[in-house]
């Protein structure tokens, strides 16, 4: 059975009533490199869960600026709509080569009704990158078209701080950083700005994100000479690292 989002946010399945609310998931694309539904892919682990927790101001913009916010599936909200869950794990996710980009689905959907824009992020990319460039990119969608000017960088965290050991821990059932800074890139922070009437600076606190990471991978982690493969190899090193060591799971 994979990890449960009740075992993995405590107390926080409480669905948002005005900020977010769930959608359903975006069909895949078959040039995503994302995984079709019954799949396995290469992964850092059999299941999982990762929560993403929206700093104060990046949800006061959106009211600010009367935009809606909402997931899109298997994302979904939690505390009252100022965090989303995903499931992660190699029937979700999938290590592309040679980049060692990780493929995830689903997302997050912006609104703006006045002017009647629907801004969507149905599938990224988490890049754990040595010598820096650690990122999560994607392609939006604008009223369902592709962005003309391709893939962006929506914003960046340090690897150092992931692998950190008062960070990378056992938690939520698994184990991984329990809190990494995301900062807003300032190319995302532009698209939103132009399409969505936001006031956005790039290089602001985006987000917190926690991963959990739970049970050895059914399929090995592939390895090369990329950064991003690189990258992998560290953050594989460290779940199998901090499992062996003897320690209390914390909560999300």
């Amino acid at each position: 059975m994979r990890l449960t989002r009740a075992s993995l946010v405590a107390g926080g399945t409480a669905l948002a009533a005005v900020l977010l609310a769930v959608q359903p998931a975006a069909a895949v694309r078959p040039d995503t490199g994302c995984l079709a539904y019954g799949q396995v892919g290469s992964y850092l682990s059999r299941d999982g869960g990762a929560k993403v927790t929206l700093s104060a101001a990046f949800v006061d913009e959106l009211k600010r600026a009367g935009i809606g916010f909402s997931a899109l599936g298997p994302v979904e909200p939690v505390d009252g709509g100022r965090a989303l869950w995903m499931p992660v794990g190699e029937r979700y996710d999938t290590i592309e080569t040679p980049s060692g980009r990780i493929c995830h689905p689903g997302g997050f959907r912006f609104t703006e009704d006045e002017v009647g824009v629907t801004y969507e992020i149905d599938t990224f990319r988490m890049l754990f990158a040595t010598g820096g460039g650690s990122a999560i990119l994607a392609t939006p969608t604008v009223n369902g078209e592709s962005r003309p000017r391709g893939e962006l960088t929506l914003a960046t965290f340090s690897l150092r701080q992931a692998l950190d050991p008062g960070t990378f821990v056992r938690h939520g059932g698994g184990v991984g950083p329990r809190k990494v800074a995301l900062t807003l890139h300032q190319s995302w922070a532009d698209d939103l700005n132009r399409e969505l009437g936001t006031r956005l600076r790039g290089g602001a606190h985006w987000a917190d994100i926690a991963i959990a990471w739970q049970g050895a991978p059914s399929r090995p982690v592939p390895s090369g000479t990329s950064p991003g493969l690189r990258g992998i190899k560290l953050v594989n090193d460290a779940i199998r690292r901090t499992s062996a060591r003897p320690a209390p799971i914390l909560p999300f």
